[in-house]
This record gives structure tokens, sequence and C-alpha cells, in this order.
């Protein structure tokens, strides 16, 4: 199964990161997995966030279409096709490098593709770490059916479509890259704890 990923520590995978200092706090998973409740962790350290998203919603504004999630996801993937996979990336730096001025290091919320991943890495010279969080479907499913956002699936068949649609910009893919990976199927404080714990390695 493409999410059939173990729980991965950087001291039991055969990756080996050098860091003088990280500027790029980056998030990945699924929708529902548990990316805000590890940005909000993060952010208590006092980094401030760009959420990925709002870049493909600025250009949808400029053209008048309405954020809606499947005008959005439509949106995202035209935007791949014609101008390459990783424009949504190439769009946030504006954005990430505003913040870089005033601060040492950003969160970036949402990476959804390897070729997103590639280009942050080389823009700030591999200062770069993947947190990816990780929930089985069912679980995400009724999630988002309580959490009940604008952009929230009620129905299983959308929820699918969904998961499909940014499974087809190389999101499984993404989140196998992750340097970390933490399972987010008890409660919020075991998150928590979980990503204090990668935090203590890299502040």
């Amino acid at each position: 199964m493409y999410l059939a990923l173990s729980i991965k520590r950087l001291e039991q995978s055969h990756k080996v990161i050098i860091i003088s200092h990280i500027n790029i706090f980056a998030i990945t998973g699924m929708p529902g997995a548990g990316k805000k409740l590890v940005r909000k962790v993060i952010e208590k350290h006092g980094i401030p966030v760009v959420v990925i998203r709002h870049a493909v919603e600025k250009e949808m504004q400029k053209k008048n279409i309405s954020l809606t999630n499947e005008n959005l996801r439509k949106f995202a993937t035209e935007l791949r096709e014609k101008k390459g996979k990783d424009i949504v990336a190439r769009l946030c730096i504006p954005l990430v490098d505003n913040i870089l001025k005033k601060s040492s290091s950003v969160i970036l919320d949402g990476i959804r593709s390897p070729d997103e991943i590639s280009f942050f890495k080389k823009k700030y010279n591999g200062k770069f770490v993947l947190i990816a969080v990780h929930a089985s479907p069912d679980i995400r499913f009724e999630r988002l059916k309580k959490r009940g956002l604008k952009w929230d699936m009620k129905k299983r068949e959308e929820f699918d479509w969904r998961d499909s649609k940014e499974l087809s910009w190389g999101l499984g893919k993404a989140i196998a890259m992750a340097d970390y990976t933490v399972l987010n199927e008890g409660t919020k404080e075991e998150l928590e704890k979980n990503i204090e714990n990668i935090l203590k390695k890299l502040l």
C-alpha cells in the first residue's frame, strides 16, 4: 500500500543529515493526517509558517476562480501540468524569503511532491528537514467529517477522489522521502510528544 509506512527515526535510517542550521521545517501528509497539529507544535518555538496551499489560492484569485475544493485541486493539477511539477514551490519563494528576512527559519506546511522537495533543498542549500505525519484512511476520513472545514469531504467517494488527486501529484512519494515520519492515530498529546522529541534533535 502507498502509505504502508513504518515510523522512521533518523538514527535507525541510512540517511545522515549534517545540520549547521535548519532554515526550512517542511511538513507533509495525506488530508486529515494531522499536518496542522504538527505545524502548531513547531510554531510554539517561534517559527513562522507558510501554508503552501495559499500560494495556489492567490493564483486562483488573480483569475477570479472560486475557491472550492474541486476548483483548487483541478487548478493545482493544471498549474503543474503547464508550468512544471515544482511550480507551487516556486510560487512560495517570495513568501518564504520575506519571512527569512526577519526569522532564521520557516515552516512549510503542505509539501506534496518530490519535485517540491528537490526544489527547496537546492534553493536553501540542503538546510531543509521534512516531517511526514501518517494516519490510516479510515481515521483520516472520520477526522475530516468531524472537522467540517470548507475543504473537508463529507462523503467517502469525495474523500477518495481527493486522495487520488493528491497522490497523482506525487504526495505518496514525498511522504516516503521524509526524514522523520510520525504516526498520528492516538491522542493529540502523543503526537505533540513525538514532534517535540524530533525538535530536540534539530533546534
